[in-house]
């Protein structure tokens, strides 16, 4: 009889995982993967049926850590600049206090082996950014066209988030200097 499967094990793989590729991009062998999570190769596959299977799970895991940071209070009616300012504020310090799990997000991100269907959980997770998105165009608060706005936010957070880390004790002066950054570019006339 197959022993159950242990969350604290698979927890365990993830963990290694982002740690392995954070250190050595994607291509790291899996078994390189089992040995810093102290399980044998065959129990990984045991949680992963492939690699790419574990670059799916990873992607979902580290997006589900980012809505658990950002979503906690997240001030549904208020008005647009005050709930993006709430998550942009928290996802700027979520990234900065998590910087493996930001460097791999980024890596799986770009992985051709995330399934369309995975990449449709995470829109999900963050359907509240694009209602903010929605509300600002139509009260024509934004002026960028839609595929910038997404990308100056990606970019600044990005930057926000690596001074943050050089500078940790000027982490609200520099959040708020990106957020007014932020909130200057979606609002210049093209």
């Amino acid at each position: 009889m197959a022993r159950p499967k242990s969350e604290d094990r698979r927890a365990a793989l993830l963990k290694a995982a982002t740690e392995v590729f954070a250190e050595k991009s994607l291509a790291a062998p899996t078994s390189l993967i089992s040995s810093r999570a102290k399980v044998s190769e065959g129990s990984f596959f045991t949680y992963f049926k492939t690699k790419d299977e574990l670059i799916n799970a990873l992607y979902r895991d580290i997006r589900l850590q980012v809505a658990d940071a950002v979503m906690p209070g997240f001030p549904r009616r208020a008005g647009i600049r005050e709930r993006l300012e709430h998550i942009w504020s928290h996802y700027v310090m979520w990234g900065a206090e998590n910087p493996l799990e930001r460097k791999v997000l980024k890596l799986v991100s770009m992985s051709h082996v995330i399934t369309p269907e995975t990449r449709a959980e995470g829109a999900v997770i963050f359907a509240e950014v694009d209602r903010i998105e929605l509300d600002a165009r139509e009260q024509k608060k934004i002026q960028l066209p839609p595929r910038m706005a997404g990308q100056a936010l990606k970019a600044l957070a990005e930057m926000t988030m690596d001074l943050i880390e050089r500078q940790p004790q000027d982490a609200d002066q520099l959040r708020a200097l990106g957020f007014q950054m932020l909130w200057g570019a979606l609002n210049s006339k093209p």
